[in-house]
This record gives structure tokens, C-alpha cells and sequence, in this order.
């Protein structure tokens, strides 16, 4: 490993190409937006990405994420539903996401989440049972559709090959497909396919997404019971420590 950093220059001209594509699908991005947190890159070996540039269609873990909507939605809410709004609320965001690139496995015990490709295409891995979080039994109405195998030659991110074990089922999404739905508690991870001619960009939207960022401090909580709350559960560890900062110089 030779990169534990990215560059000012390099984090700016991917914060920038990936604001000016998104401005250009009409995403509603504000100057707020393009900041020191939108660009994520899930651990210090990841950063090797930047090495060879993130047309490289080389596998690392690194994505970028506009958020243009984050609401709790707790105003009005009764106040004896108040220990269940936690799953509730709205969220909105975009994702960039480089050919070759993943967001890697991952789950959220509280957040349900779509996924509307806007540009390229989406490569899903998951896992269509769900992870057990606790001995609390739990709502099964509509689950998780088992998918389709991998297809052959998925290059992954070394060293980070293991934490995709338990994503067996599999889905390509297309600009105009119907939204995929990802429930609460399932392992999922996605990636751009390495031969894309273009970036990924989807749209998620879900329930209010609990993931705090180096600058969490400054924002303050909509109920007490939420302080420090943290719903971004990742298989690889460093991907969990690398997913509160950016190291830039």
C-alpha cells in the first residue's frame, strides 16, 4: 500500500465531474452539497484507487453521495410512536459511482431503501435473508426475492473478497427498470460494471438514513434517543472506520 491520502486536486475534480453530471441529470445539487464529505472512500487502502485515476476500471471500494434530502419527520408525529419514528422519516440522495467501483456489503437496521439507475448500469449483490439483529421477531410481508447467481469474472477489491461472501443473489439494474427495494436488515453491496462506458449514477430513495460524518456534531438531533446513532453496519471493518472520514491533503 503506497496511498493512505487523497489529494486536494484529485478529491476536487472527482467532487466536480461528479456535481456537473449530477447538475446535468437535473438532480437538484446546491453548493452545500459539494463538500469535504460527499466523497467517500471505505478505508485507508482504498485510497490506491486514486493512483491510476478512477477511470481505471480497477476494483476499489469509493463512491460519491448527494444527499439533497435527509428529513426525520417526526413533527406531528404521536408522541407514543416516538421509539418507532427511528424507522420512519424521508431521505434522497444520488450516488456516483466510477466503472469497476463498489459500495461495498453493508447493511441498515433501520432503513429501507429504492434504487432508480438515472445513468449506466447497477450491478446489486445481496443477500435475500436477512441479518439477525438481536431476538426481536420481526414484520415479513413482502421479502427479499432471491436473485440471480454472480456472473463470472466480478473482480473484487483485494483484500475485501471475503466480506462478499454472503451476497449469493445478484441483479442488474437499467435506466427505466422499475425500483428495486432493498428492505432493513439485508447484506447488500453494489458496484459500476467495469466495462461501462459511464459512471453509475442512481437515486436512492428511503427512510431517513442515520449516518453521521465527521461534521455530525454540528447538527443536532431530532429526538434524544437518536444522538450518535449510527445505522451503516459494513462487513469490513476498515470500511466501517473509513466510511466517517476522508484523509484529504
Amino acid at each position: 500500500m503506497t496511498r493512505d491520502h487523497v489529494s486536494r486536486r484529485e478529491y476536487d475534480e472527482w467532487l466536480n465531474e461528479a456535481a456537473s453530471l449530477a447538475r446535468a441529470l437535473r438532480y437538484p445539487i446546491t453548493p452545500e452539497m459539494v463538500n469535504d464529505s460527499a466523497g467517500i472512500i471505505f478505508g485507508d487502502d482504498q485510497y490506491e484507487a486514486f493512483t491510476n485515476g478512477l477511470w481505471s476500471r480497477e476494483p476499489y471500494e469509493l463512491m460519491v453521495i448527494f444527499e439533497s434530502l435527509n428529513e426525520a419527520a417526526v413533527d406531528g408525529l404521536p408522541a407514543a410512536g416516538a421509539a418507532h419514528a427511528e424507522y420512519s422519516g424521508l431521505c434522497d440522495k444520488l450516488m456516483i459511482v466510477h466503472p469497476g467501483k463498489f459500495c461495498p456489503p453493508h447493511f441498515h437496521q433501520r432503513k429501507t431503501e429504492s434504487y432508480e439507475v438515472v445513468l449506466g448500469e447497477m450491478e446489486v449483490f445481496y443477500s435475500p435473508t436477512p441479518v439477525a439483529v438481536g431476538d426481536e421477531e420481526v414484520l415479513s410481508f413482502s421479502p427479499m426475492p432471491a436473485g440471480e447467481p454472480w456472473p463470472e469474472g466480478v473482480a473484487l477489491a483485494a483484500g475485501r473478497e471475503d466480506s462478499y461472501a454472503e451476497l449469493t443473489s445478484y441483479a442488474r439494474l437499467r435506466a427505466g427498470d422499475p425500483k428495486f427495494v432493498m428492505h432493513r436488515k439485508h447484506l447488500h453491496a453494489f458496484r459500476c460494471p467495469a466495462d461501462s462506458p459511464v459512471p453509475l449514477v442512481v437515486r436512492e430513495v428511503s427512510t431517513y438514513s442515520h449516518e453521521p460524518t465527521e461534521h455530525a456534531h454540528d447538527k443536532p438531533a431530532p429526538l434524544p434517543s437518536w444522538s450518535g446513532l449510527h445505522d451503516n453496519a459494513f462487513v469490513s471493518p476498515a470500511a466501517n472506520s473509513g466510511r466517517l472520514t476522508t484523509v484529504i491533503r
